[in-house]
């Protein structure tokens, strides 16, 4: 039974698309919690059985084995782990147009699993940036439009006809990075301004640690201090690594050191608490430390992008983040950067 309770939440949680941090997030725990029910060093607590079967949507029996995934979520499962098999660190480009067209048959096949037409959506997303700022594809423009245009398609289904309102929010902030990388920014617009707004201050989680404060008592306040901390950090980290990249590779010098020892501080803060994902964590070190190497070399100052760099890489190893062949590729895309920027 442990063994099938692990092996259930890593399979209903891929499924859904969900990183071990993100379920932890939701389940107010620590991701290493998750982890251990995963890889079966230990067993969620009994009363953690309902809040678990709650969030990855399915029933108590089909946790504890008592029925088959549905065939949608085996379909979603499977999808998500070749698009994995096709991404490469040291071809982000390659392997986004790639992922795109894998993505694109996937849809035609499945146009209902609104979990694996999101994913395509936020992928064309991704691979706008390339077309637009990387030049991807500029032999080759009618293919290009022609995937960015499937993708405002997409996108603009799941807005129209998904019941769920966290994937219409992530499908409007896609098809947004779609418009500003095709330079429509009225479209733009108009998604971005139908988002959650942090303005005022009136966001859910605020409003739901109070209500869990005076319902439940101050320990149950604190469970959802650490799921709201973990959603912050990834909003932060995401904010952080935007204005470092756009502050290094266009701001004076001065401005990008300024903005990254800032950054570096915020992460140093809210990684000394267990309420951060450690994925997003490597995730923006690398995109920062990029960005901060680059702002050296545009200075015209070599030996200190080279500093950055072999210290970034340095500390990459020691902490053992990445496997051995992520590792290398993360080396190769930095000391390449050096000499191409």
């Amino acid at each position: 039974m442990a063994n099938m309770i692990g092996a259930n939440i890593r399979s209903y949680r891929k499924n859904k698309g969900f990183t071990q941090e993100e379920l932890a997030g939701m389940l107010g725990v620590t991701p290493q919690a998750v982890s251990r029910w995963e890889s079966e060093a230990g067993l969620p607590d009994i009363s953690m059985i309902v809040p678990i079967a709650q969030t990855l949507g399915i029933t108590t029996d089909a946790l504890l084995g008592y029925q088959q995934q549905s065939q949608d979520q085996i379909v979603t499962g499977q999808v998500f782990a070749k698009m994995k098999e096709l991404e490469t660190v040291e071809n982000p480009g390659g392997s986004a147009l790639k992922v795109c067209e894998y993505l694109a048959e996937e849809v035609g096949k499945n146009p209902m699993n609104y979990d694996i037409v999101l994913k395509y959506v936020q992928r064309v997303a991704e691979l706008s940036y390339y077309i637009d700022m990387e030049h991807l594809l500029d032999a080759e423009p009618e293919r290009a439009k022609a995937i960015l245009t499937d993708g405002i398609r997409k996108g603009l289904n799941i807005i129209r006809y998904c019941s769920d309102p966290k994937k219409v929010n992530k499908a409007h902030a896609a098809l947004a990075w779609i418009y500003i990388h095709m330079k429509d920014y009225e479209n733009a617009r108009d998604h971005v301004n139908v988002l959650p707004s942090l303005e005022g201050h009136a966001v859910k989680e605020e409003m739901g640690l109070a209500l869990d404060f005076f319902e439940k008592g101050f320990d149950a306040m604190k469970d959802t201090t650490v799921k709201v901390n973990g959603i912050l950090f990834d909003l932060i980290a995401s904010h952080i690594q935007t204005i470092t990249t756009h502050y290094c590779y266009f701001g004076t010098l001065e401005e990008a050191l300024e903005i990254c020892d800032w950054s570096e501080a915020v992460l140093k803060a809210f990684t000394s608490r267990p309420d951060y994902s450690e994925e997003v964590h490597q995730w923006v070190l690398r995109k920062m430390n990029f960005s901060k190497m680059s702002a050296y070399v545009r200075g015209g100052d070599r030996k200190k992008a080279e500093e950055v760099c072999d210290a970034y890489l340095k500390k990459l190893r020691e902490t053992k983040a990445f496997s051995e062949e992520e590792y290398k590729a993360v080396e190769k895309e930095f000391m390449e950067g050096i000499y191409i920027l």
